[in-house]
């Protein structure tokens, strides 16, 4: 059975009916912890619960695999074997915001102590994601000839040098070095991420406040896996570094 990793705009699309499921037989969706997470702090909930409530209910008939690790526990996991994560649903944040917006009227959200929650968390996550695309643009952001120098120079070993110790080094996986490191059960998500650097250096690539997330979600995608999204940026990115094989498309029929 071959999993099939969703982005968060599949589950909406789902939802709509504008795709399918996949043949069950063939293929298991996953939904990962991170897309639970926008789903209960996206800023959608103060503009259209309706629409995320019917979300959260396709994820609950389709009864996809559940990934309830953030990206980093998950990454920290496939490095270590002795890593274990002791998952608790009535200790979890995300799931209980869930359980509450499914359970609003649809009509919106109530003025009361949850609503003001709400509104504090889903800000400071809207404002975390702006500075980071900001700080992103800011940094990539050379001179004409800059640019030139580093489409003519960079190699794509300079930019895996970067991105596997930018990896390593976040906090959680400061305790592995990088060679205990298997890469090829982080190749999405490597190969990806090298390749969003190098846009963003030697093209016109503006970095987007959910680009950091969208990344984030391929490190749960595993070599014998599938990952289903409609993002063009994405896209674009997997079909240039020739990477295909771990799209799902979509049949026509």
């Amino acid at each position: 059975m071959t999993r099939i990793i969703c982005d968060t705009m599949i589950w909406y699309e789902l939802s709509k009916n504008r795709l399918h499921v996949p043949n069950p037989e063939k293929y298991t969706l996953v939904c990962t912890y991170l897309s639970l997470m926008e789903l209960a702090f996206t800023p959608n909930n103060f503009k259209n619960l309706e629409e995320v409530q019917n979300v959260i209910r396709k994820i609950l008939s389709v009864e996809p695999e559940l990934i309830m690790q953030s990206p980093i526990s998950y990454a920290r996991g496939l490095i270590d074997s002795d890593f274990k994560v002791e998952y608790k649903i009535e200790e979890d944040l995300v799931m209980g915001f869930l359980r509450v917006l499914l359970n609003h009227p649809k009509d919106g959200l109530i003025n009361n102590e949850f609503k003001n929650q709400l509104n504090s968390i889903t800000s400071i996550r809207t404002k975390n994601n702006d500075d980071w695309a900001n700080f992103q643009n800011e940094l990539y952001k050379p001179s004409k000839e800059m640019r030139h120098i580093l489409k003519k120079y960079s190699t794509a070993e300079s930019y895996q040098k970067y991105f596997n110790s930018k990896f390593a080094n976040q906090y959680s996986l400061r305790r592995y070095s990088k060679d205990q490191i298997d890469w090829d059960k982080f190749e999405l998500y490597e190969k990806v991420s090298e390749r969003y650097l190098r846009n963003m250096d030697i093209s016109k690539l503006k970095a987007d406040r959910n680009d950091e997330n969208d990344l984030k979600n391929m490190i749960y995608v595993q070599p014998e896996d599938k990952y289903w999204t409609l993002e063009k940026r994405w896209l674009s990115m997997i079909k240039e570094i020739k990477l295909d094989e771990y799209l799902y498309t979509q049949p026509n029929n």
